[in-house]
């Protein structure tokens, strides 16, 4: 049940009110008849809510005083009861942030909608207190940076763990734009995504994870991964911003990439001998060989050349995610290129008696490219149509348009699933592992793709269960001689 104290000068009044409030089926707290005692009392009983007169006769401070000094004290709210509603008053009420106003006499069903209005206001004002400090400790006991910023990109709140993070003190961040926290590129790029939603606009970024370097209150740089999202209230847009420091986790991946260049160097050299010496006995250099002998000597050849071919792919994947990997481009003829790409493949093209065509129109496509690295990447997409194609064959066409060179590798293999074409250039297959040894370790057309990219081109699948696929590569048109 709640509880309500009344403060009034009149005793007639205070006795007409008790009853009424009775009789709606509140308790009476107390009555207070100044505004020194309404003070005193209402630290005391601690009500709900209290009806509170104005204009007391000889009280020393009035009902808005002290109700001022009742709501800084214990914040407990207050219905003004008054008969003098000037301009002057009224002006002086709104400093006091009373949850109701009455101006007497006023009958009993006005009495009961602002007790009743008052009440579910204190209600829904608790819960809402309880909730803001619910959320607050979870986001304070939060690992994790977090940010609320509004549609100008400024800090309205941040935890505890970005305090400790950015290494600012609890109120400097606030006011000032979250972009102080990153380089001024990716601030920049981070203003006009939310500036996009803003005017309702689709963004690429919301919600996605991002990395880049977080920027410390002394200079200090550190990897930082960050998403975002938005939502919005009455008083406009706001984004949530959740922040990680991932430099034990860059560390990891580092150890982790120079593990596995070392180990890739250490058994690229042993296998690169072995090719050699199965060559030569296949050349006849060791002497004559049965046909037994022959057959299991171009199975380890096979196997052996699989096996160069992964680690080379685990190297090229290292060298990519440590940024050790440089380009040298140069005019160079996509026919050039192809070329050299399937010189090693013509020979298991024959053993599978499959068709390789190769067209050229217009003639003499000339791109800017890396010539190692593009040939390598040729080369990971002619691996795949290889090995997956069992009847049929493989055509790679050369061709233009206005801006790019373009090269389709096209075979008639079983076609791809859609979900296999969604981990088709990513090394996803790696850590699931393949479905069989012909598979490898499907890092190929992931090293494609970042060479390609490198390069300043893109490269695609298009595909079909069923229906074989085709890989096509887009490169930049270069001008000037080529090879």
């Amino acid at each position: 049940m709640s509880r309500i104290m009344v403060v009034d000068d009149e005793a007639i009044i205070t006795s007409q009110m008790e009853d009424y409030i009775k009789m709606l089926g509140y308790e009476v707290a107390g009555i207070a008849n100044s505004g020194e005692e309404a003070v005193d009392m209402a630290k005391k009983l601690r009500p709900d809510l209290i009806l509170m007169d104005i204009v007391m006769r000889r009280n020393k401070i009035d009902g808005i005083t002290a109700s001022e000094i009742i709501k800084k004290e214990g914040d407990i709210p207050v219905i003004f009861m008054t008969a003098y509603g000037g301009d002057k008053v009224l002006e002086r009420v709104k400093t006091a942030e009373p949850v109701g106003f009455i101006v007497k006499p006023f009958q009993e069903n006005e009495l009961k909608v602002a007790i009743e209005m008052a009440l579910y206001r204190r209600d829904m004002e608790k819960r809402l207190r309880e909730s803001e400090e619910k959320y607050r400790s979870v986001v304070n006991a939060a690992a994790d940076a977090i940010f609320t910023v509004d549609s100008n990109g400024n800090v309205v709140f941040w935890n505890e763990a970005a305090v400790s993070l950015f290494g600012y003190s609890p109120g400097e961040a606030v006011s000032h734009r979250f972009t102080r926290f990153l380089p001024e590129a990716v601030g920049a790029e981070l203003i006009r995504e939310m500036e996009k939603v803003v005017s309702e606009r689709h963004s690429d970024m919301a919600g996605k994870t991002q990395e880049s370097l977080g920027l410390r209150r002394d200079g200090g740089e550190f990897p930082v991964e960050f998403n975002w999202t938005s939502w919005r209230v009455r008083e406009g847009v706001f984004f949530t911003i959740i922040a990680r420091d991932i430099t034990e986790r860059k560390k990891i991946e580092q150890m982790k990439s120079d593990f596995v260049s070392l180990v890739s160097h250490q058994l690229k050299t042993p296998v690169a001998g072995v090719m050699g010496c199965i060559d030569n006995m296949l050349m006849g250099l060791t002497g004559d060989l049965t046909d037994k002998q022959k057959q299991y000597l171009e199975v380890m050849q096979e196997i052996s050349s699989r096996n160069f071919r992964v680690i080379s792919n685990l190297l090229n994947v290292s060298r990519i995610e440590r940024g050790i990997v440089s380009v040298d481009l140069k005019p160079w003829r996509l026919k050039t290129l192809v070329s050299l790409a399937v010189k090693g493949y013509r020979e298991a093209v024959e053993k599978k008696r499959l068709e390789l065509k190769i067209e050229e129109q217009p003639a003499d496509v000339c791109v800017r490219a890396d010539k190692d690295k593009m040939v390598e990447a040729l080369i990971n997409c002619v691996d795949n149509a290889v090995k997956f194609t069992e009847a049929g064959g493989i055509t790679i066409r050369i061709g233009r348009n206005h801006t790019h060179g373009t090269v389709e590798i096209e075979d008639t293999g079983p076609g791809l699933s859609e979900n296999a074409k969604q981990t088709l250039f990513t090394k996803k297959q790696v850590l699931q592992g393949g479905a069989s040894v012909k598979e490898g370790c499907g890092l190929g057309l992931y090293t494609a793709r970042e060479f390609v990219k490198l390069q300043n081109g893109r490269v695609s699948a298009r595909s079909a269960p069923g229906k074989g696929s085709t890989f096509v590569f887009d490169m930049p048109l270069a001008d000037g001689e080529s090879v």
